[in-house]
C-alpha cells in the first residue's frame, strides 16, 4: 500500500500572550514575560562552550553578546562596558549552537498551538511548504511585530498539482496553468513554489522553467511522470521526503516486486549515480523519516504517543482518520513498512556519503511540533549521519538555502536565534533535547519560560 506522507500534515501553535481572558491565562502570560529579556535589550552570555556547527569544533570560554535580533560579538573574553540594561547568563557547563530549521511543515494544518511548541524546543524558523497563504502572512506578521511568540516563516503558499485534493492546493495540468501560477505565486511574494506528486509532465517543465526564469527555487515531490535523475537536471531545489523516489516510474517498474528489496537493489546500483548528480546539481533531500517513525508508532499500539497533548484536536482528529483504514491489517502494514523504513534510511546515509545536503524536516501537520525534529535529528544518526551532521541538518544546511536570514551560525552580523544546551550534542544527539534556554529574535526564553510556552501550546491544542 502506498500512503503519502502528505496526507498527515501537522498543525500551527501561536502564542497569544497579550490575550488575557481569564486567571489561568495571565498566570501563563505573566510567567513568559517574567523570564523574557526585551528584544531592544542586549544579552551577554558568559563562558559558555560555543559549538561551530560548521565545522564540529567546540570552543570553550566563548563570550557572546547579542543587540536586538543580532549577534554584536564573539569573543574569548566578555566586554568590559555594558549596557545598564544587559542581561548577562552564566554559561558555564553550558553548549550553545545556533537554534533550529524544520524545513517541512504545514503549519494551517498545524494550527496556532504548534508556535509555541516549536519555540520551546528550540526551532525559530520554519519552512511552510503548503498553507493558506493569508493565514501563514498573518501569522507571521505578529510574529515579526512581537506580538506572538512563533518561528520565522519561510512559505509557498498553496502546493501545485495536477488535481487539487485539499484546500491549500492550485490545480495546474497545462504549461500555461502552470506558468500562470508561478507568475501568481511570485507576485504575491512567496519565497518558493512547492509543487505534489501528481503533477503533470509538461506542468512540471513549465513550472521549474518559469521558476528559474523568476529567480524562486521550485521544490516538493518528484512526480510521477518524472524521474529523480530528470528532477535534479531541471533545477529542483529539494526533494520532500524518501519515498517520493519511489512513487512513480520506480513503482511502475517494480509493482510485482518485493518493494523492500526492489528498494535496495536501486539503491545499491542505480542510487549511487544518482546522488552523485544530486550533489553535482545541489539538490538537497528532506528526509521527513519522523513522520513515518510515528505512524508506525501509533498502529503498532492504541496508546497515545508520547507528547500528543501538543497536536491540536483538529490535526489529531485528521491523523486519526487517515490511519484508521490501516487498523484493520496493521501488522501486516507495519511489517512490510518496517522493511521499508530500513531502505529509507539507508537511502539517507548513501545520499550523504555521496555529499547530497540533507535537510532536517518533519511534515509538521499531524505530528508533535517541535519534539519532532529532535526525533528527526535522532533518526538521521540512525540513518548513519554523525551527531555533526544532523546538526548541520537543522542548521547550516538550511541556512544555505536562505542566506538573506543569516542563520545557522554564531558570528558578529547574524541572527540572534541561539539554543543553550545542559548537555553536549556532538556526544549524544539526543542532548539536544536537554534545553536550558532559547534566544529568539533577541528574547532570552529561560526553562520557566519554556515550560510555559509549552503548557499554552497544550491549552490551545485543545481548543484548536
Amino acid at each position: 500500500m502506498n500512503i503519502t506522507l502528505e496526507c498527515l500534515f501537522g498543525f500551527i501553535s501561536v502564542i497569544e500572550l497579550i490575550r488575557k481572558q481569564s486567571l489561568a491565562k495571565m498566570s501563563v502570560i505573566l510567567l513568559v514575560s517574567i523570564n523574557v529579556a526585551n528584544a531592544q535589550d542586549s544579552i551577554l552570555i558568559t563562558q559558555v562552550n560555543l559549538i561551530d556547527v560548521a565545522s564540529g569544533q567546540v570552543i570553550p570560554n566563548t563570550a557572546v553578546l547579542v543587540t536586538g535580533n543580532e549577534i554584536i560579538s564573539v569573543d574569548d573574553s566578555a566586554p568590559t562596558i555594558l549596557l545598564d540594561s544587559t542581561t548577562v547568563l552564566d554559561g558555564r557547563g553550558l553548549f550553545l549552537l545556533p537554534a533550529f530549521w524544520d524545513m517541512h511543515v504545514h503549519l494551517s494544518y498545524a494550527r496556532e498551538s504548534a508556535l509555541s511548541a516549536l519555540v520551546a524546543n528550540g526551532v525559530t524558523l520554519v519552512r511552510d511548504v503548503g498553507s493558506k497563504l493569508s493565514e501563514i502572512d498573518m501569522w507571521r506578521g505578529r510574529i515579526r511585530a512581537k506580538e506572538l511568540i512563533g518561528p520565522e516563516i519561510v512559505r509557498s503558499g498553496p502546493m501545485l498539482n495536477n488535481e487539487a485534493f485539499n484546500e491549500y492546493q492550485l490545480q495546474v495540468v497545462t504549461d500555461k496553468q502552470a506558468r500562470m501560477a508561478v507568475r501568481t505565486l511570485h507576485n504575491a511574494g512567496v519565497d518558493l513554489v512547492k509543487l505534489h506528486r501528481q503533477t503533470s509532465r509538461e506542468a512540471y517543465f513549465a513550472i521549474a522553467d518559469e521558476s528559474k526564469r523568476l529567480g524562486i527555487p521550485f521544490v516538493g515531490h518528484i512526480p510521477v511522470t518524472v524521474t529523480p535523475l530528470e528532477a535534479s537536471n531541471a533545477g529542483q531545489a529539494t526533494i520532500e521526503h524518501t519515498e517520493t523516489f519511489f512513487e512513480g516510474t520506480f513503482m511502475l517498474e517494480n509493482e510485482e516486486s518485493d518493494l523492500a528489496s526492489a528498494m535496495a537493489h536501486w539503491l545499491d546500483t542505480e542510487g549511487q549515480t544518482l546522488f552523485s548528480t544530486f550533489a553535482k546539481n545541489l539538490t538537497a533531500i528532506t528526509p521527513t523519516l519522523s513522520i513515518w517513525r510515528q505512524i508506525m508508532d501509533s498502529l503498532k499500539s492504541e496508546e497515545p504517543i508520547p507528547n500528543q497533548q501538543y497536536i491540536a484536536q483538529s490535526a489529531q482528529r485528521m491523523g486519526e482518520q487517515t490511519l484508521e483504514p490501516l487498523r484493520g491489517f496493521a501488522n501486516e502494514f507495519v511489517a512490510e513498512r518496517e522493511r521499508i523504513f530500513i531502505e529509507a534510511k539507508r537511502l539517507v546515509k548513501i545520499a550523504n556519503e555521496q555529499n547530497v545536503t540533507i535537510l532536517a524536516g518533519t511534515d509538521l501537520a499531524a505530528v508533535v511540533p517541535g519534539f519532532s525534529l529532535h526525533q528527526e535529528l535522532e533518526l538521521l544518526v540512525e540513518a548513519g549521519l554523525t551527531p555533526l551532521e544532523a546538526l548541520q541538518a537543522a542548521t547550516t544546511n538550511p541556512a544555505s538555502l536562505f542566506p538573506a536570514l543569516k542563520s545557522g551560525a554564531i558570528a558578529p552580523g547574524m541572527r540572534a536565534d541561539l539554543l543553550l544546551l545542559d548537555a553536549n550534542p556532538l556526544d549524544n544527539i539526543s542532548n539536544t533535547q536537554r534545553i536550558n534556554s532559547v534566544i529568539i529574535g533577541g528574547r532570552l526564553l529561560s526553562r520557566a519560560a519554556l515550560d510555559a510556552l509549552l503548557q499554552e501550546s497544550v491549552r490551545l491544542a485543545q481548543d484548536n
